[in-house]
C-alpha cells in the first residue's frame, strides 16, 4: 500500500502492473480502494505524479457512494456517430496541471504508444516543446514549480493540438481507400469527453484522439458517415483502445 499526501487528506492506494498494457487507468472500488493499473516499465514517482495530477477526483469519488473507474464504457457505435458534442467552457490551456505535477520520466499517450518526458532547464526566455522520440520541454530555469507545471501543461495540449489536424488527415486518407462515400476533410477541436461530431457536413474530432493508435481515428471516423464495424474486417480490434482508455492526455 502507498500514501500520498494532499493538503490534509492522505490517499492510500495500490499499484497493479500490467504487462503489455500501455495505458494508465485509476480505479476506485468499495473493497480495494484506489487501484492504480500501470504498464511494466513505470516506477513509483511516475504513479506519484498521476496521483497528484487525478488528487481532485479521486478524493471527489472517495467522499461519495459508488464505485468509480476512470475510464469510459465502450461506446455504442451510434454514440460515437450520431451523438453531438458537449461542448465545455473554455479552459486555459494549462487546466490539466493547475492541481498536479509534470515530473521527468512521465509518459504521455501518442498514436497508441508511450513516450517519455525531458524536461530541461536552460536560460531561455520562452518555454518550447520538442519531440523525438520522446517529449522534450525546455523551460526558463528561473520558473518556480507552479510556472514549470503549467508551462508544461500549456507545451503538451498545443503540442497535441497542433499535430491533430495533419493526423487526422491522414486516417481519413486510409479510410478514403475503404469507403468512397467519405468526406473529403476533418479537424480536430475541443469536444469535452465525445469522440467526435458532424458540424455542417463537416467530421470535428477530439484533438484528444491523438493519444489513439491511427486504426481507431480511422474508425472514428468511419462512424460518423457510414456502418464501421462492418467497413472494416479488424472493427473490434480498432474499437477496443476505446473501452480500454480515457481521452485524458495528461
Amino acid at each position: 500500500m502507498y500514501t500520498y499526501q494532499t493538503g490534509n487528506q492522505t490517499i492510500d492506494y495500490k499499484i497493479e502492473v500490467v504487462p503489455n498494457r500501455t495505458d494508465i487507468t485509476v480505479q476506485i472500488c468499495d473493497k480495494e480502494g484506489v487501484k492504480v493499473i500501470i504498464p511494466r516499465g513505470l516506477n513509483e514517482n511516475n504513479v506519484r505524479s498521476i496521483i497528484a495530477r487525478k488528487a481532485t477526483w479521486i478524493l471527489k469519488q472517495l467522499n461519495g457512494s459508488q464505485p468509480a473507474e476512470e475510464k469510459p464504457a465502450a461506446p455504442k457505435k451510434e454514440a460515437v456517430k450520431k451523438e453531438t458534442a458537449k461542448k465545455e467552457a473554455p479552459k486555459a490551456a494549462a487546466s490539466a496541471a493547475e492541481t498536479g505535477s509534470f515530473e521527468e520520466g512521465d509518459k504521455f499517450p501518442y498514436l497508441g504508444r508511450q513516450y517519455r518526458l525531458n524536461i530541461v532547464r536552460r536560460d531561455v526566455a520562452k518555454a518550447e516543446m520538442t519531440f523525438r522520440a520522446k517529449f522534450i520541454a525546455t523551460v526558463p530555469e528561473s520558473w518556480n514549480e507552479q510556472q514549470t507545471n503549467e508551462g508544461i501543461g500549456q507545451l503538451l495540449t498545443e503540442w497535441y493540438q497542433g499535430r491533430a489536424g495533419e493526423k487526422f488527415q491522414e486516417a481519413l486518407k486510409s479510410v478514403k481507400k475503404a469507403a468512397d462515400n467519405a468526406p473529403e476533410s476533418v479537424k480536430g477541436d475541443e469536444l469535452g469527453e465525445e469522440y467526435a461530431t458532424t458540424q455542417d457536413n463537416t467530421i470535428v474530432l477530439n484533438w484528444r484522439l491523438l493519444t489513439a493508435p491511427l486504426a481507431t481515428i480511422e474508425y472514428v471516423i468511419a462512424s460518423q458517415f457510414t456502418n464501421a464495424d462492418e467497413l472494416f474486417e479488424d472493427a473490434a480490434e480498432r474499437k477496443q483502445w476505446l473501452s480500454d482508455n480515457t481521452l485524458n492526455a495528461f
